[in-house]
């Protein structure tokens, strides 16, 4: 029977463990060279030296207790409790509720709530030489199209062509805010953000990102892993738990040099079983060493009858095992033979390993290539699986590799480690006045007894305490003053009854102050003020002070965040990288991303993605708030309307484009647009008022001549017309005067005849 040895994790911290030679051949690079390459990660995490120390681990659970609000009680109750002679148990005057006062959860709520909704959207832009070339050349041809339009649109309407329309700039400034809302962007880059997009969704970027903030707060670092889904062929992401994170120590907050990266994680036998060739003799000896650890139940027989399960399996199967899950980089050696024939043809192939040729015709030549191996490995076993090159490793650069592991530590101590001592002693005053609370008498009465003795009431004699009786039921007291002998029965005039007040008195406020200073304190410490907080708002309070005390917290947290924000552009960077090579070489990948990217979005992709024309610069920019993108669209609105002197700042297309800009969270290019079209506009409108004025000032000229001309022709016209009057009155006098004259010649040629007549009558007479 084989016997299972395991070794204990004091062996790995004693013990010696170096890390396994790299530089040799790639066929000695197995399975035992893979475990004691993890075994070596493991005593280095062991003995903390790591990015994570293991000494360490139960202080970050101890803080992720006091962020859930549920530390140990028990090191308030030896502050507060007596231990016995001999320290068996603790003992006290004290029997009281000892759950946790939850402080903390309130401002880990908070600082969740501030960046729930601050979120970044993902950029990419290529940054190999022929994108770089192919943006300028697009950027040329608009500015060229600009500048030399009215010539461009003369040689067009002269042959006839009408171009497509398109947007051309007016100026430089035009062409530089184009450029910026990203009018040169590339199809592949829009495509891979698509990609991009479609990862973070089907990982749960949201849960992933709500965990990372709860990490930052309460231990200081966070961690996330990328990978390809050996099932989906997709590539995604998800959350790790630094304390179970094995990583190389790093100067550096986002540890960019580590060389090798791991989690400690829980197989159980059932997995392990399908993923190795182990016998079931020792499955079952590794489950029987976890026998009742790492929350495993306790079997307490072992005999395989016992063990066995009626619908086939076994008792243990379910048991979970710790394996170290590991990558490293390697460089790995390869050959390559160029061979020259008879003709002077060269052609080359690769050579087998520990083969190389130095000949006139063959000559052999050596490169060495970055690698990364995996392995998972049994902790404390020689059983490593998995084991071989990691799958579609990210390649920055052609000579780079890059882990799976992304982890960022934040310097000094965590928000929640800042603010432990004075949790601590909110939680002692919490206890002190439960303590005192139940510690406190009722309210009650003294009484001076002599002068309630010795009374009589209907000549019958009554004890003190029937006297009190009366006092209680109807709130009447009886008592004597004086004695059978005349003397005061009450010494120094004292009343016989005085109230005695209950509770615990000025204690109260003495707590009370604790609370408040301790919680003052923990705002201090962790920037997170009243207004943020909610606590006791000020009605008096404006909504502009309001606004900047929430900002003033945003701001103490900004180190906390940049930290996630940093944290998701290495891995942005790391899934672009993935994406394209899974399209490029895996026909199942390529038919899953049509629908994200579509066909001819794949073929772009998967073009190139063995080369560095694959990388991409990848920048995350911060979505606007709510309240910022109402500001800036109400700034719009009114820009729409005419100010005082009746200038319009932006047109219906232009606040078109500012909407769209803010919901693709291009807040800064919103604003810049707003801006650069307001000032333009105003510029075009004074520009059209001054051309307005000119033709108004040219027609104005133009009609002061039209209206001396036609004073002109006016006063020539009546000139005219009085000549042609005076003209038409002298032909008419002439006329007249004609017409007289003949008038006066035909009577005198009348009077002539009638006088002839008259004569020759006359004489006719005279003759008879």
């Amino acid at each position: 029977m084989a016997e299972l040895t395991i070794n204990t994790m004091g062996s790995y911290q004693s013990g010696s463990y170096p890390f396994p030679k790299d530089e040799i051949p790639i066929s000695q690079k197995n399975e035992n060279w893979g475990r004691k390459f993890c075994e070596a990660m493991y005593a280095a995490y062991v003995t903390d030296r790591s990015g994570v120390p293991y000494s360490s681990i139960d202080e970050l659970n101890t803080l992720r207790q006091y962020a859930e609000g549920n530390q140990d009680a028990s090191q308030y109750q030896n502050i507060l409790l007596d231990e016995s002679e001999d320290g068996s148990e603790l003992e006290g005057y004290m029997n009281l509720n000892w759950d946790i006062l939850a402080v903390m959860p309130k401002f880990m709520n908070i600082i969740q709530g501030i960046f729930e909704e601050q979120e970044h959207s993902i950029v990419a832009s290529a940054v190999d030489p022929k994108s770089t070339r192919t943006r300028e050349l697009d950027k040329l041809r608009k500015w060229f199209k600009g500048r030399y339009k009215p010539m461009l649109d003369a040689v067009n309407n002269i042959a006839g062509y009408q171009p497509e329309p398109e947007w051309i700039p007016e100026t430089l400034d035009e062409l530089g805010i184009y450029e910026q809302t990203g009018g040169f962007k590339l199809v592949k880059e829009t495509e891979i953000e698509e990609g991009l997009d479609y990862s973070f969704y089907i990982s749960d970027w949201k849960e992933i990102k709500r965990k990372m903030i709860y990490d930052f707060a309460s231990i200081n670092s966070a961690a996330v892993k990328d990978y390809t889904d050996q099932y989906t062929r997709k590539a995604k992401a998800r959350y790790v738990n630094p304390a179970k994170l094995i990583i190389q120590y790093s100067r550096y907050w986002d540890h960019r040099n580590s060389e090798y990266g791991g989690e400690v994680i829980q197989e159980s036998i059932s997995n392990i079983r399908k993923n190795t060739d182990l016998s079931e003799e020792i499955l079952r000896q590794l489950a029987q060493f976890y026998n009742g650890r790492s929350s495993n139940l306790t079997i307490s027989s072992w005999a395989e009858d016992d063990l066995k399960l009626e619908g086939g399996g076994w008792k243990y199967d379910n048991f979970m095992i710790e394996v170290v899950d590991a990558e490293w980089f390697s460089v790995n050696e390869k050959g390559r033979t160029y061979r020259t024939n008879s003709r002077g043809d060269t052609f080359s192939y690769d050579e087998k390993e520990g083969t190389t040729h130095d000949t006139q015709k063959k000559t052999t030549v050596l490169k060495k290539y970055k690698v990364v191996y995996r392995a998972k490995w049994i902790v404390g076993t020689n059983y490593v699986y998995d084991f071989g090159l990691q799958y579609d490793v990210p390649r920055p650069g052609k000579k780079e590799v890059e882990l799976s592991y992304k982890f960022y530590k934040l310097p000094g101590r965590s928000i929640v480690d800042l603010s432990r001592s004075n949790v601590d002693q909110m939680e002692l005053t919490w206890f002190k006045l439960q303590n005192a609370l139940a510690m406190s008498s009722n309210s009650g009465i003294a009484v001076e007894y002599t002068s309630l003795m010795n009374m009589k009431l209907g000549g019958q004699k009554m004890e003190p305490m029937e006297i009190l009786a009366i006092r209680r039921e109807t709130g009447d007291l009886i008592y004597k003053a004086t004695t059978h002998l005349g003397k005061p029965n009450l010494p120094g005039g004292m009343r016989p009854i005085q109230e005695l007040s209950g509770g615990i008195g000025p204690q109260l406020e003495e707590f009370v102050r604790l609370f408040e200073m301790n919680l003052e304190m923990i705002r201090e410490v962790t920037g997170i003020n009243r207004i943020a907080d909610a606590s006791n708002p000020d009605p008096n309070q404006s909504v502009g002070g309001s606004q900047m005390a929430i900002a003033a917290t945003t701001n103490s947290l900004k180190p906390l965040y940049s930290g996630y924000a940093r944290l998701k552009e290495k891995v942005a960077r790391s899934l672009a990288l993935r994406i394209q090579l899974l399209i490029k070489h895996d026909k199942k990948a390529y038919e899953g991303y049509i629908p994200v990217v579509g066909g001819s979005g794949v073929k772009i992709l998967s073009v190139g993605a063995d080369a560095i024309d694959a990388d991409y610069e990848i920048k995350i920019q911060a979505r606007p708030t709510k309240e910022r993108k109402q500001v800036i669209m109400e700034a719009a609105m009114k820009s729409m309307q005419p100010d005082k002197d009746g200038y319009v700042g932006i047109e219906e297309s232009d606040f078109m484009m500012i909407e769209r800009l803010l919901e693709n969270g291009n807040e800064k290019l919103a604003e810049i647009m707003l801006n650069y079209r307001s000032r333009k506009n105003k510029e075009r409108q004074l520009k059209l008022q001054r051309e307005n004025m000119e033709i108004s000032s040219k027609n104005d000229q133009q009609s002061k001549i039209v209206a001396a001309e036609e004073e002109r022709k006016n006063m020539k016209f009546e000139s005219d017309l009085e000549m042609q009057k005076e003209t038409v009155k002298a032909d008419l006098e002439d006329r007249n005067n004609k017409r007289e004259h003949q008038r006066k010649l035909e009577q005198i040629a009348l009077e002539q005849t009638y006088k002839e007549n008259t004569d020759q009558s006359k004489l006719k007479t005279k003759t008879a």
